[in-house]
Formats: structure tokens, C-alpha cells, sequence
């Protein structure tokens, strides 16, 4: 991937890279999570994270990322735009427009356009936390078509540049979107 132009990507841990409400028996999206952030090191963007849970179980995830901003650092929640724009400035990133904000919830996509950021939804890694990790394998091809499209509408109707399934599928987005930098 060729994304000189991208500066950061900065993950919204809850719904993104966890289910909606982490815990440590609910690990089921680090597996995904832990190559796409060591992929973006190794090409050099930087990566950060905004942790809203007061006590989240996954402290190796700090310390793949290059800063974390917890929403007890006195910011306003989403959807203001202090947590991802703290983030950004911790990164040092140069301008908002080169930093992506992924979130798999409405309100952080919203924190995310807020902040001048480009945003990437999650759709399923919300989806799948009210609707049940486990019971999703169970689930009808028709059921999880809905589900996905719903997930997916709430995030483009909140105004997300992309949205996919989970962050396995993020690197086609930052294709493009340096891309659209490139080309202006």
C-alpha cells in the first residue's frame, strides 16, 4: 500500500477493535485487530487509540499503538471531536485531513467528521456485539444480511466516508483514500 499521504489511523477501541463493551472473555475481534495495527507500523503510520472503557482488559493493545487517549483525560465523549483530535495531536500528524478515525459506532463516526478526520465504519463489530459473537455463525445468510445492512446504513447515515465489515478489510480503504489525497 502507498499512503504517503496518511498520517494516522486512530481506532476507537470499543466497537472496533473489541465488542461494544470489552471484556477479557470477549477477545473474539483481537485476533484481527492485532496484524492490521502491526501492518500499519510496519509501513510507517503512525496508529493511536481511544479507549472509553475506564478499566479495558487489553493493555497489550497500548502497546502496539503510538498513543492512547482514555476518555477520562477530561475530553468531552463522542460526538465531540476531543478524543480524536487529542489523539491526532499526540501523533504529531501534521494536518486532521491525513488522520482516519475508525469506529464501529454512529457517534464516533460523528466525533470522527467533528474533527475533520476521514472515518472508516466497522459494521459487524458492533452488529455482532448485540447480536452475539457466538450466536452470529448460527445465524441465517438472510440474518445476517439484514443485520449487516443495518449496521452499515447507521454508519453511512452518520456520514462515514466507508464503511466494512471489520478492520481485516481496512487496507482497500486507505488505498483509497491516498489515492483521493494524491489526486486532490
Amino acid at each position: 500500500m502507498t499512503a504517503q499521504q496518511i498520517e494516522a489511523v486512530i481506532f476507537d477501541l470499543s466497537g472496533t477493535l473489541t465488542t461494544a463493551r470489552p471484556q477479557a472473555s470477549a477477545a473474539t475481534l483481537l485476533p484481527r485487530a492485532i496484524p492490521a495495527l502491526e501492518r500499519l507500523r510496519s509501513e510507517g503510520i503512525r496508529t493511536g487509540l481511544i479507549i472509553q472503557a475506564p478499566d479495558h482488559p487489553f493493555a497489550s493493545l497500548d502497546a502496539l499503538t503510538d498513543a492512547t487517549v482514555r476518555s477520562d483525560d477530561q475530553l468531552r465523549p463522542f460526538p465531540a471531536p476531543d478524543l480524536p483530535a487529542a489523539v491526532a495531536v499526540r501523533l504529531k500528524a501534521s494536518a486532521l485531513k491525513r488522520c482516519i478515525l475508525v469506529s464501529g459506532c454512529a457517534d464516533g463516526i460523528s466525533a470522527g467528521l467533528n474533527a475533520g478526520l476521514w472515518t472508516v465504519g466497522t459494521a459487524l463489530s458492533g452488529a455482532l456485539d448485540r447480536h452475539g459473537n457466538e450466536r452470529w455463525a448460527t445465524l441465517t445468510h438472510d440474518e445476517q444480511d439484514r443485520i449487516r445492512l443495518q449496521a452499515t446504513m447507521t454508519l453511512m447515515n452518520a456520514g462515514a466516508h466507508y464503511v466494512i465489515d471489520d478492520i481485516s478489510e481496512l487496507d482497500s480503504c486507505l488505498r483509497d483514500i491516498a489515492l483521493r489525497q494524491t489526486t486532490g
